[in-house]
């Protein structure tokens, strides 16, 4: 995996996150790919682990960063209603490595720090006081901050109330049991709640079927992602999908500047923000 790094075998594919009230595509996540020489592709839940406990993922998210200011300045910078999140090591969460890295790639291409999101796993708030501080940085320069797969690892409410974040994803686990009778089928709406109490924006992965998509739109989910929407796309074919939905539903309000760095009332600056109408 040592020689994919330097041969930079990681191309990034985006899948849609869409505005469940309105249809509109506003955003993407990054999700990297590893594609061999020989044009065979691994899956990511085969090299991740790899990368991560060899301490490759680091330069492999520095490679996807990159990738994504190379992939989509234009559209960015053409269209302020979107944003991209990209995914990040416990690490760099940790320790905030990747800040500068994220920095120096945005610097003169006009995008706004706001229009990248930062997605770390339950994993990553490990070392909470190292996330606490990674997050409030992100936060003063202007990135929002969600975490994902939640409720698939050992958060606490207790210290959740603590981080500075923007968002919080619905593991597609919990999204799956939606209309089925299963012993976790109301954790759905618990994750729900708790994240509306917190101000948090909620995001649904794994989308796949309208009964999920109109379930979570009733309940107040205001994005969600998933295979009904679109797969994960080549960076063109998202540019396309993207100008299909403009087409088909005129563009977004651009509401990214002004809302993920505005506090809630009675919170101080370095706890949750406010609701965004997108991360």
């Amino acid at each position: 995996m040592a020689a994919a790094v330097r041969h930079r075998e990681f191309p990034v594919h985006y899948q849609p996150i869409i505005e469940l009230e309105t249809g509109r595509c506003i955003g993407a996540e990054a999700l990297v790919r590893w594609r061999r020489p020989d044009g065979t592709m691994v899956r990511p839940d085969e090299f991740i682990p790899l990368a991560e406990t060899s301490g490759l993922i680091m330069p492999i998210t520095d490679q996807v960063i990159e990738r994504v200011v190379s992939d989509l300045n234009q559209m960015l910078v053409a269209d302020r209603s979107l944003h991209v999140a990209i995914n990040l090591c416990a690490e760099d969460i940790s320790t905030g490595r990747f800040l500068p890295v994220l920095a120096a790639a945005l610097d003169h291409t006009g995008i706004w720090p706001e229009q990248i999101l930062l997605e770390a796993t339950e994993r990553g708030f490990v070392d909470v006081e190292g996330a606490r501080r990674t997050l409030i940085e992100a936060r003063r320069i202007g990135h929002g901050t969600a975490i994902d797969d939640f409720g698939t690892g050992y958060s606490s409410l207790q210290y959740l109330q603590t981080l500075p974040l923007n968002a919080l994803k619905i593991d597609k686990s919990f999204v799956d049991t939606i209309g089925k009778v299963t012993a976790t089928s109301s954790v759905t709406n618990h994750i729900i709640d708790m994240a509306k109490a917190l101000n948090l924006l909620v995001v649904a992965e794994g989308v796949e079927r309208q009964d999920q998509a109109d379930y979570l739109n009733e309940r107040g989910v205001e994005l969600a992602q998933g295979w009904l929407f679109a797969k994960p796309l080549p960076a063109d074919d998202f540019i396309a999908f993207h100008k299909q939905c403009q087409q088909r539903l005129g563009p977004a309000p651009i509401r990214v500047k002004d809302g993920l760095r505005r506090p809630a009332a009675g919170r101080g600056a370095e706890g949750p923000a406010a609701p965004a109408t997108h991360p």
